[in-house]
């Protein structure tokens, strides 16, 4: 592994570079010591043996000869006219900074779902090995600026209140039972899960605010979101975002089902995340179409 790294460290152009870092970035926790279970922990902690030789080039040139075809496939499928190419690196909660209103055709995002995946620590050794970040509290802006906030960062908080109030809408009766479940159990209790959740719900409005502000009128959203269960308690997510969406000014055209399952059973099923998980409160996928009226 370290003679590929010096390797791709030698490299003169910087895209070229770029793109064999992330080919190794995308394949290496495979030989690592590392799983996902679904967050990232040691080998061993998941029962599985530990790796002592590993192809590691012949799985980089694997990944870079897909990365070669999905980008031949673009080039060959993009229209003769193009327009410019501008790329942000910033969050879309400050999209007014760039963007003029009603600027937008077309959104499509999966921001992070209401299931407490640390996106900053399952992704630390691709933030550390490529440079992004070199030491813990590089990672405190992303925490703070992330969609939604972590529970590790607003569990024992006071108590957190939705900055909205949606008619005929049962995502505040539903925080208010989730903060009522397993107070006994302080941090892990309800109460810590329903100002993450309240956190999450808050940010979905300030990001349905900056679609409403982005897009042309006609124009269109697709969003990416999947479901949760907190403390043994459902919450269709797909549906509040959606209702959210209406109060931020957008028209829901649908919410579409495309995966009816999806891999979380090892979450809903942990000892922080629920009492007893229910076999029907089955984890989905969904897309919410919103247009711009």
């Amino acid at each position: 592994m370290l003679i590929v790294w010096d390797f791709i460290d030698l490299l003169k152009q910087d895209n070229l570079r770029d793109i064999f870092a992330l080919a190794f970035a995308a394949t290496m926790v495979q030989y690592s010591n590392y799983s996902y279970e679904p967050s990232l922990a040691q080998r061993v902690s998941s029962g599985k043996e530990e790796i002592h030789d590993f192809a590691v080039g012949e799985s980089i040139l694997a990944k870079l000869n897909d990365m070669a075809s999905d980008i031949q496939w673009f080039k060959d499928n993009l229209p003769k006219k193009t327009g410019i190419v501008n790329t942000i690196r910033d969050s879309f909660f400050r999209c007014r900074k760039y963007l003029n209103p009603e600027q937008v055709d077309l959104v499509v995002t999966s921001p992070p779902y209401l299931n407490n995946y640390h996106y900053n620590r399952n992704t630390r050794p691709q933030l550390y090995w490529l440079g992004f970040v070199s030491i813990p509290d590089d990672l405190k802006s992303l925490e703070d600026n992330n969609f939604d906030k972590y529970w590790q960062t607003v569990r024992d908080k006071a108590d957190l209140t939705l900055n909205f109030t949606l008619s005929r809408n049962d995502l505040a009766d539903n925080l208010k039972i989730l903060r009522g479940l397993h107070n006994e159990k302080g941090s892990y209790g309800g109460n810590g899960w329903a100002n993450y959740a309240v956190s999450y719900f808050n940010d979905c409005l300030l990001f349905a605010q900056n679609v409403n502000y982005a897009l042309k009128p006609g124009g269109s959203a697709l969003v990416v979101i999947g479901n949760s269960v907190l403390q043994g308690l459902s919450i269709p997510t797909d549906r509040y975002l959606a209702e959210i969406a209406e109060y931020a000014g957008l028209e829901v055209i649908e919410i579409h089902l495309p995966r009816a399952k999806r891999v979380g059973s090892s979450i809903i099923k942990s000892d922080v995340r629920v009492e007893k998980a229910s076999e029907k409160q089955q984890l989905y996928e969904s897309v919410v179409e919103l247009r711009k009226r």
